[in-house]
């Protein structure tokens, strides 16, 4: 008996050393996480076992989203001339992970290929619908002015090439500072300031000559100071996610709450989500308000219903009248050469 024990827990023993060579966490570096591939697949659900996270809280009952598929959806061709594939053809290609289509509150097409629907999954840049909106949510409530420059709210960026840029223009896109993302360069290049907003926040290695010292530190105010104004503010639309990043730190120092808590207190805990959500945060607890937002694909699509002309009932009112109006009113009429309508407010 003594021996058939001694046995089976040396047995065990290998299988749990096996399994932790094998696990894809072991494999995962701030250099690989997101190249894509298996790796990039596994880190995307499992953002939490890697990088530092703040929790999103749910709250109240679960908004029941009805489901009503229509295989029809599915069979839609796709606009690719060099590649015709119908919709169910392009999810189930292996690249992608969910795809779920609402109409009418009802859930009409819904597909996970290589996850499954209470997976945490990372929401890249959708994470700033959830920045601004909570900013907007803020504005409703007469607690922040968008015309009022970015120094009124963040005194550390006095003296900084950010200084004298009014909110309005970070949330247009149109701050002029550098950093804009046009390219991989901002992704795989040292010297560009999306990488270096990415280093900062722990997304990106530490080690290249080029990083100032403050994104060496995980400092994100001492990196934004580094950043370089290329054009005056409000001339050009042009992507650039430090924006994002300034305008987070604005609403959580409005709201005297970290970014997860705001979005859980304004928003998240108010849509009827079924599950927590996440953001990443690095060292010294600044978000990856870019894009370091996780969630399950239904509680995306819940926060998506807030913005629809009948949200469903049972839903609170999270999103009011007067924000749709500012939203989808009171726009330029010319737009840029990247179809960009400017937001005018009193004329300017």
């Amino acid at each position: 008996m003594a021996i058939r024990c001694c046995v089976a827990l040396a047995c065990a023993l290998v299988a749990a050393t096996v399994s932790v060579a094998e696990s894809p966490r072991s494999q995962v570096t701030v250099e690989n996480w997101d190249k894509g591939g298996a790796l990039s697949h596994w880190i995307y659900t499992h953002l939490s076992e890697f990088f530092p996270t703040a929790v999103i809280r749910r709250g109240g009952p679960i908004l029941n989203l009805p489901t009503q598929l229509k295989p029809e959806i599915g069979a839609l061709k796709l606009n690719h001339p060099s590649k015709p594939e119908t919709l169910d053809q392009f999810v189930n290609n292996g690249a992608v992970d969910g795809c779920i289509v609402l109409h009418d509150g009802k859930i009409v097409y819904e597909k996970y290929p290589t996850i499954q629907p209470n997976d945490i999954h990372i929401i890249m840049s959708v994470t700033k619908a959830f920045v601004l909106t909570a900013l907007a949510i803020l504005e409703d409530q007469g607690k922040i002015d968008l015309g009022k420059p970015v120094e009124n709210y963040l005194p550390e960026l006095k003296g900084s090439d950010w200084a004298g840029t009014r909110l309005r223009e970070l949330v247009d896109m149109r701050s002029g500072m550098e950093g804009v993302e046009d390219s991989n360069d901002a992704y795989r290049n040292p010297a560009h300031k999306q990488f270096q907003l990415e280093a900062t926040l722990g997304w990106q290695p530490r080690t290249a000559a080029q990083l100032p010292d403050a994104a060496r530190r995980g400092d994100l105010f001492g990196m934004l100071r580094t950043v370089k104004r290329e054009r005056p503010a409000g001339e050009k639309w042009a992507y650039t996610s430090s924006n994002t990043a300034v305008i987070a730190e604005v609403v959580s120092r409005v709201s005297g709450k970290s970014l997860a808590d705001t979005i859980s207190d304004l928003i998240w805990s108010k849509i009827g989500a079924e599950h927590d959500a996440i953001l990443a945060v690095n060292e010294r607890g600044f978000p990856a308000s870019h894009a370091g937002m996780a969630a399950t694909l239904r509680d995306v699509a819940r926060f998506g219903l807030l913005f629809t002309k009948t949200p469903p009932a049972g839903q609170p009112h999270v999103i009011s009248d007067a924000i749709v109006a500012r939203m989808f009113g009171g726009r330029g009429e010319k737009s840029d050469e990247h179809g960009m309508l400017p937001k005018i407010t009193n004329g300017t």
